[in-house]
């Protein structure tokens, strides 16, 4: 047998093989004998059907049988011999089998192309968490008091800052009655951020029971960009009219924790405001280092890791998308995750690189942490959870995400900077 490997791309092979005919022949009248032995046919006894009706009958897809075993035995052998990584399946093309001469095809498959990582050691990108202020605690303090405010029902008329339940009597477009609008779900704040000025300013100053006629001009950036740019008039009812009461912060801290007043409340906010800070910093520190290295740093990407990220991006969506929703065609998640889908595995090749280079790997205690803060978290006993993750594979995909997390702290500073007051 003869082969020559060719490279018309980084990431592309090109196998040229010549095979003697003997081999795929021998092969061939073994599967023959093979299915001799169990074939069945009307008037001979099994294991008894001449070996010519056999291949009269047969033949053609015994041979291709042979054909498909023997080249994929090839294939095996020569990356075997030549050092050959496939990230896809061999395609065979340009096949010879004419009778006197030697077999020849040709085998195309995709590998990935080495790789050399320049300047990750002098990266110098900072980690800089914003500082926390009494500003930002406030804001933190203020979403809690949201979370538990209180609806009540009021008998006066409407103002900023109220929430109102709505029942469209009429609503005209443009001079077209619409008669496909739904009444709101759910009550409609008054005067809040992205509502239609004009729209809430008329139902201001009235009372639960009015109906109130409306003359406004949808925005030219409204979502509905049927109505947007467009004049309205609307005919509304308004059914119940409702003021948002925030509790004092004394009344709720002991439903959220065992505070003793409103200063350890703003203690444990302002610690986790400083913890959240310093994940996004180092966060946009790492996406900053892996942008450069990607960067400086050319190199391709087999178009079959990227069919393969997308295949994973689809079953994701189609597993999660709701009862009866139709799902985008493969070219509309092409179109959308292809740069995705070439910055992810080119992370993810840099990051097996450095870690290869640096000898940067998670160590069993490292491991065994993680998986504590899962039996913790999810209340099971550490050893059987433990034992549960090694059986089905979790715990080499926690050893490789830890390793990962060490390179990507191993390309930022470990200290985070002084941020800027």
């Amino acid at each position: 047998m003869k082969s020559t490997v060719t490279m018309p791309e980084s990431w592309k092979r090109v196998i040229e093989v010549e095979a003697p005919r003997e081999e795929l022949d021998k092969l061939f009248e073994q599967k023959l004998n093979e299915i001799r032995k169990e074939l069945s046919l009307p008037g001979f006894r099994p294991g008894k059907v001449p070996s010519p009706l056999i291949k009269q009958r047969y033949g053609e897809s015994i041979r291709a049988e042979a054909i498909e075993e023997m080249v994929q035995k090839i294939f095996k052998e020569i990356c075997t011999e030549k050092n050959i990584v496939p990230v896809s399946r061999g395609v065979v093309k340009d096949f010879k089998d004419e009778e006197g001469k030697q077999l020849s095809f040709c085998i195309e498959t995709e590998i990935d192309p080495e790789i050399e990582i320049k300047g990750y050691q002098k990266l110098k990108i900072k980690v800089s968490p914003k500082k926390i202020k009494e500003s930002d605690i406030d804001v933190a303090v203020k979403s809690l008091q949201e979370r538990m405010a209180e609806f009540k029902d009021v008998d006066r008329p409407t103002k900023k800052g109220d929430y109102v339940r709505l029942e469209y009597q009429k609503v005209v477009v443009e001079g077209q009655e619409r008669t496909d609008v739904r009444n709101p779900d759910y009550p409609v704040e008054l005067g809040a951020e992205h509502r239609i000025k004009d729209f809430d300013k008329g139902l201001i100053g009235h009372n639960v029971g009015e109906i109130v006629d409306i003359s406004m001009k949808f925005p030219k950036d409204y979502a509905e960009k049927e109505v947007a740019g467009k004049s309205g008039e609307f005919t509304i009812k308004i059914t119940s009219v409702q003021e948002k009461i925030l509790p004092e912060v004394s009344t709720f801290l002991k439903k959220i924790g065992d505070f003793e007043n409103e200063e350890a409340l703003r203690a444990k906010l302002g610690k986790q405001l400083e913890d959240e800070a310093l994940y996004q910093a180092k966060t946009d520190a790492q996406n900053k280092a892996i942008e450069t290295l990607i960067k400086e740093n050319d190199f391709d990407v087999p178009p079959s890791r990227i069919e393969t990220f997308i295949d994973y991006v689809m079953e994701q969506a189609a597993s999660e998308r709701p009862k009866g929703q139709p799902l985008p065609s493969r070219e509309e998640f092409t179109r959308q995750y292809r740069e995705v889908a070439e910055r992810t595995i080119k992370k993810q090749r840099i990051l097996d690189y450095i870690a290869e280079k640096e000898s940067i790997k998670a160590t069993q205690e490292e491991v065994d942490a993680e998986i504590k803060k899962m039996a913790d978290q999810y209340q099971q006993p550490f050893e059987s959870l433990k034992q549960s993750l090694r059986q089905n594979g979790t715990t080499l995909r926690i050893r490789e995400e830890l390793k990962d997390q060490k390179t990507l702290d191993f390309l930022i500073d470990a200290l985070p900077a002084v941020a800027e007051k």
